[in-house]
């Protein structure tokens, strides 16, 4: 009979906790197994002088990973009292029987299907956490056969060659779970799917007994908030999502508040616990490793944690395997903050977080590519504040700013979730109302105006501005699309503030009338074009580190006669609508290269100088256009590096397919390009990375404030290092004071523009700068 209390011993040793999903998770990956092991058995055969084998014990089965028998079968269904090999197991050393037949422990036990075996030796294969699974041993068919000191040794030795083998399969199992993670990071996946990806791989990699978690670290810096918890219950994750990180909060509180790991080996009795420990209690937790994570400025974004459910059995926090997933947290949670940095910066105003023009005209197409339900229309509105520069001139930029963010909740008050709202312009915002009747949509434009109605307290002033409001529909217009539907609205809202402010004017007949007016400043245009009634102005752009003239933007200018000069905020529209911008557009081309080669010819000082000239969606979209800058550039005999276009997120919208194809084709001839007005709303970081941009243009309104305001030098701060990440350079508009030119400095921004190094002018006057050497420099 076997030995009663040895065998209790053997079932209990194979039954420790841990031990069935370690050996579990290697039997999922048997035949690569044996090949690593095949060899060991060869060896253990050859310094023994039997049958070599290498075996996983369970409760209930022998699994032979490797034999030098080939007639040994894979997997015995024998209970582990009757095998030599969980012997080893309890035993925990080498263990050798010279003599099953009148071993106490085997004299009596069953045929167990391995062959006559009557001598063995083996010794314990450990995983690399300590844990014995199995044995590499040696059988013989005649007593003594294989025992002896020098065998079990070697046999010793050999088995520590398997646990060798075992943790180098730890290792790639454990690098292949991290790649898996990283990727899933590089391919975008929610941060909740691989927080929780990352979770399970530890779990499996660890054992069954510990439970991971990952808290994130709310923007308020205290809250912490449920990350990933695939094994930990509902109720539990549930009661510690919001939990305020401080001392004595548990471990992961604890930890992310003191910025250093917390290691808890048994919660029923640690201080740190005392508020957590009923609820630890219900859901079977003892022990609690917690591990801050901190990003590469030391700002906490949150806790790694492993739960374990016997007291005394706390994860070691120097365990290489916790840092190198701990590690991955913190990428996956930075990445994510990138992310969604970029995405704000992409998509939101970064004053008011409504959508910025880009998104807003993306998101607003797609509603009105949809019909309309029966009976209703969809409206667009465009709401302008009314007198909106007294804010920035008598409070500043900062109050304009906060104004303009308190006005964006207020419309969000009065809109529904399904409204497209965006800050359209400056302090413009711009509304699509999809399916609602004309009544409807009137009510609502009254709604929007009323709540500019209430006075705002800002930094201690109440501003009492109106609201102004355009509002035409597809309906009104006879069209749905955008581009008409928001020229009413424009229309519309322009005619409210001549007519008094604060007010709704529908896009109706009468407006029609007054576009009359529109049409005759478009017939005068168009007889302008090709006449001396426009001219150039060049306002020079200036290397902001040292001071030296690096090039001019290239201004259209027109005076009418009898009228004098008309704003490009009147006629470039006016342009763009009737397609006059082309051909105006060929013209600075042609003027602007050609004034430049003159100069290059004549002022050494010139040659190294780049041209700047604005292209509109037009211009971009005309299918002549690379072949119009290819003329214009060798009727004047100037490389292609010396001119540079400035293009907008808008004029790629229409086709962004086509416009990548012209600018490349321009990229390849040696043209740079510039993106303008980035940060207003009218560029995104969409348009970085899918266009061959050379440039990017921070807008004036973000340089106004440099110097003064916080807020706009951690956004141009922003901007200036993503432009250095994607290889590109930054041009500062707007440059007025001194102050700005300071900071852009600091900041590391390229190259600034402004009154403060000169307004625009005629190239005269540019003339006689050059003439007399006078240098580019602030003032």
């Amino acid at each position: 009979m076997v030995a009663v209390q040895e065998a209790t011993d053997m079932r209990r040793a194979v039954s420790a906790p841990g031990r069935a999903s370690l050996i579990e998770d290697l039997e999922r990956s048997l035949p690569e197994l044996a090949e690593d092991f095949r060899g060991l058995a060869r060896l253990a055969a050859a310094v023994g002088g039997g049958i070599g084998c290498v075996t996983l014990v369970t409760p209930q089965r022998l699994i032979v990973v490797a034999s030098t028998d080939p007639a040994m079968p894979a997997v015995l269904e024998v209970p582990a009292e009757f095998t030599a090999c969980a012997r080893v197991v309890l035993a925990g050393q080498g263990v050798c029987i010279p003599d099953y037949d009148v071993d106490p422990g085997f004299a009596d036990a069953p045929d167990i299907g391995m062959g006559h075996v009557r001598s063995y030796v083996g010794a314990p294969l450990l995983d690399p956490s300590g844990e014995v699974l199995g044995s590499v041993c040696v059988l013989g068919d005649a007593p003594g056969s294989v025992c002896g000191e020098r065998v079990l040794a070697a046999v010793e030795d050999l088995a520590r060659q398997g646990g060798l083998l075992l943790a180098e399969r730890r290792r790639r199992t454990e690098q292949e779970a991290q790649r898996d993670v990283l990727e899933a990071v590089a391919a975008g996946h929610p941060l909740p799917d691989v927080l929780d990806r990352l979770a399970r791989h530890v779990e499996r990699l660890l054992g069954p007994e510990v439970l991971c978690s990952v808290l994130l670290l709310d923007e308020d810096g205290v809250t912490l908030r449920d990350g990933a918890a695939p094994s930990l219950p509902a109720e539990y994750r549930e009661a510690i999502d919001g939990v305020r990180a401080g001392d004595c909060v548990g471990s992961c509180g604890t930890a992310v508040h003191r910025r250093e790991t917390v290691v808890v080996t048994d919660i029923a009795t640690d201080p740190k616990w005392v508020g957590f420990r009923d609820l630890a209690a219900r859901h079977g937790l003892a022990s609690c490793t917690s591990l801050p994570v901190l990003g590469d400025d030391g700002e906490a974004l949150g806790t790694f944690a492993l739960y374990g459910r016997e007291p005394g059995r706390a994860v070691a926090a120097d365990d290489t395997t916790i840092a190198g997933f701990r590690d991955l947290t913190r990428v996956a949670i930075e990445r994510n903050r990138s992310a969604r940095l970029l995405t704000r910066l992409a998509t939101q105003d970064t004053v008011t977080g409504l959508l910025n023009r880009a998104a807003f005209l993306v998101a607003s197409e797609d509603v009105l590519a949809r019909r309309p339900a029966p009976g209703s229309v969809h409206a667009v509105l465009l709401c302008d504040v009314d007198r909106f520069k007294l804010v920035n001139d008598s409070l500043g930029h900062a109050a304009g700013d906060a104004y303009l963010a308190s006005s964006a909740q207020a419309l969000r008050a009065v809109l529904r979730s399904g409204d497209v709202i965006s800050r359209f312009a400056g302090n413009a915002f711009a509304v699509v109302l999809p399916d609602v009747s004309p009544d409807t949509a009137q009510a609502v434009a009254e709604r929007v105006v009323g709540c500019f109605a209430r006075p705002v307290e800002i930094r201690g002033h109440a501003l009492n501005f109106s609201a102004s409001v355009g509002l035409t529909t597809t309906a009104l217009s006879a069209t749905s699309d955008l581009n008409v539907l928001l020229r009413d609205a424009d229309m519309a809202v322009h005619h409210a503030k001549r007519a008094g402010r604060a007010r709704v004017q529908v896009c109706d007949a009468a407006l029609r009338t007054h576009a009359a007016a529109h049409l005759e400043l478009d017939l005068a245009l168009r007889d302008a074009v090709g006449t001396d009634e426009f001219h150039l102005a060049y306002q020079p752009e200036i290397d902001t580190a040292t001071g030296e003239l690096v090039g001019f933007e290239a201004l259209l200018r027109w005076v009418r006669p009898g009228v004098g000069h008309v704003s490009p905020a009147d006629f470039i529209p006016l342009a763009e609508e009737s397609g006059l911008i082309v051909e105006l557009g060929r013209r600075v081309l042609t003027d602007a290269c050609t004034q430049l080669a003159a100069w290059r010819a004549s002022h050494p000082v010139a040659r190294g100088l780049t041209m700047w000239v604005n292209v509109s969606p037009h211009q971009l979209a005309d299918p002549g256009f690379v072949e119009t800058v290819a003329v214009a550039l060798a009727g004047a005999g100037l490389p292609g590096a010396a001119l540079g276009l400035e293009i907008t997120e808008t004029a790629v919208m229409a086709d962004p397919a086509g416009a990548r194809a012209t600018l490349a084709k321009l990229r390849r001839a040696g043209v740079r390009i510039a993106i303008d007005d980035f940060g207003t709303g009218y560029s995104s970081l969409a348009i970085l990375k899918a266009l061959p941009v050379d440039v990017v243009k921070v807008d004036r309104s973000f340089v106004s404030g440099l110097g003064e305001d916080p807020s706009d030098t951690r956004l141009v701060a922003a901007i200036v290092s993503m432009a250095h990440a994607l290889n590109l350079s930054v041009v500062a508009e707007g440059v007025e004071e001194e102050r700005q030119h300071t900071v852009l400095q600091d900041l590391g921004c390229e190259t600034s523009q402004g009154w403060l190094f000169g307004r625009p002018v005629p190239a005269a006057q540019v003339e006689a700068i050059l003439t007399t050497a006078e240098a580019w420099s602030p003032r």
